[in-house]
């Protein structure tokens, strides 16, 4: 596992899916920017990943990993901790840029609304994360490995329901109890926060070890 992961990371992994995560999760300094944007641009990475795994290119990594003496469920674990690393990572950019933005924007001028929805509430935003994370992985890598192709309907198909998840989950603390997901504030439910962040978490492994399976068995299937 230690070679496939150093593999994905030097060799799948190209530089302009990086150059992509940190300009895209820039965007978390407009404060016109919803706070799911960010998720939204993390798809275009995706296919900078798995282009070079596409059956139609001549580097063709998806027929070499294969040919390895390796299990084919030991190649979706790489490509998929590989995957996780870079979502990490964006989710880290985007609170990074956030409290930067804080240092420009005043918490309390009209102007800066979406900037105080974004840093205010970081526990409830990073769960919405988790879990916007995982659906489109759900979508987008047994899809891909039952096909061995970098298509455009699942990444659009991934994109449009994220983008729903992502919306919804964002919003919810505005129009349900904004002070109770808001850090700082006196009636704010640090229990309930964390509660969710967790079950976010249980249900990013969880769906994260459904991804494994299913793509592990599309895999298997694949004729090369």
């Amino acid at each position: 596992m230690k070679h496939l992961l150093y593999k994905e990371f030097k060799l799948a992994v190209p530089p302009l899916a990086y150059l992509l995560i940190i300009l895209m999760s820039m965007s978390a300094l407009s404060p016109a920017f919803p706070s799911f944007v960010p998720l939204i641009y993390m798809a275009a990475t995706y296919t900078f990943l798995f282009i070079g795994m596409n059956k139609t290119t001549t580097t063709n990594d998806l027929y070499y990993t294969c040919t390895l003496p390796i299990k084919r469920e030991d190649v979706i674990k790489a490509r998929v901790i590989t995957v996780a690393v870079i979502q990490l990572f964006e989710v880290l950019l985007v609170f990074a840029f956030m409290s930067v933005a804080t240092f420009i924007f005043d918490a309390n001028s009209k102007e800066s609304m979406q900037v105080s929805l974004n840093m205010h509430q970081p526990i409830a935003l990073l769960a919405a994360y988790l879990i916007s994370f995982s659906v489109y992985d759900l979508i987008y890598l047994p899809w891909f490995y039952k096909t061995g192709k970098t298509i455009i309907a699942n990444m659009l198909v991934g994109v449009i329901v994220t983008a729903i998840i992502g919306g919804v989950l964002t919003m919810v603390p505005f129009f349900v109890a904004e002070e109770m997901f808001t850090v700082g504030l006196p009636n704010s439910n640090y229990i309930l926060q964390f509660g969710l962040l967790l079950a976010a978490i249980g249900i990013y492994i969880a769906i994260k070890a459904l991804v494994i399976k299913l793509s592990t068995k599309n895999l298997k299937k694949l004729d090369f």
